[in-house]
């Protein structure tokens, strides 16, 4: 697949994504490598939930907190912060796209879960949105790191200094569900949804529906997007 060059910041990730065919094929793999056999196996379903939910997290934080520091290395977005373009507007296209692309290497992985675990389609679309709200709010947290480092290997500590937190209150290998102050910060994280949803698709009742899946998560999202915006400046910023 060719490309023009591109002659905005957001093409160059997608014509990075697409353009190489045999990363573009390790890409779309490594995510069915990883989901599909423990959609196979017969796994419990709070396990087998975990691990997609663990994987969107991976994939959302580090590929845009790496991303955007090796970008701050190169001098890329110092470049793109003297065009005329409002640094909010890229800061967001950043974030929308990187979002996107993520969810188009996830899908294949998450249509064969379906093809695995028939349930009605309002979930299938539940969880869907569910994860791609969980890589805008991965990738929200890796635009927020490279705020504060220019190094890859700190975007992997301060990343794993934030998400384990949130990972353990979103309810992930947790036994029980949380209750009290748990239960209440955990509505407040949209992991803890895509968790709820996956958990329906393969077969454990959970007390969370549909249209909680829908709604809350979205507005989070947005909630989100619009503060790691307003970090536009920052991250554009000279780094010494």
């Amino acid at each position: 697949m060719r490309f023009d060059p591109p002659d905005t910041y957001w093409k160059k990730d997608v014509a990075l994504f697409f353009s190489r065919r045999f990363a573009l094929i390790l890409k779309m793999l490594y995510p069915i490598a990883i989901i599909v056999p423990v959609a196979a196996s017969g796994m419990p379903a709070k396990y087998a939930a975990a691990v997609i939910g663990i994987v969107a997290v991976m994939a959302g934080t580090f590929g845009a907190g790496e991303s955007l520091t090796v970008d701050l290395n190169d001098g890329i977005l110092m470049r793109v912060a003297l065009t005329p373009l409002s640094p909010y507007r890229l800061v967001f296209e950043i974030l929308a796209v990187n979002a996107v692309l993520d969810l188009v290497q996830l899908l294949p992985a998450l249509l064969i879960v379906y093809l695995l675990h028939p349930v009605p389609i309002v979930w299938m679309l539940a969880a869907t949105i569910t994860v791609f709200a969980t890589l805008v709010t991965a990738n929200c947290i890796g635009i927020f790191i490279a705020n504060f480092t220019s190094s890859p290997a700190d975007v992997l500590l301060y990343a794993t200094a934030i998400l384990f937190p949130l990972i353990y209150v979103s309810g992930f290998f947790r036994n029980q569900h949380p209750t009290g102050v748990l239960q209440t910060l955990r509505g407040f994280v949209p992991f803890s949804y895509t968790d709820d949803a996956l958990k329906t698709v393969f077969g454990l009742t959970t007390g969370t529906t549909p249209l909680e899946i829908f709604i809350y998560p979205t507005i989070i999202c947005a909630v989100l997007a619009f503060a790691v915006c307003l970090t536009a400046p920052r991250l554009l910023s000279q780094r010494l």
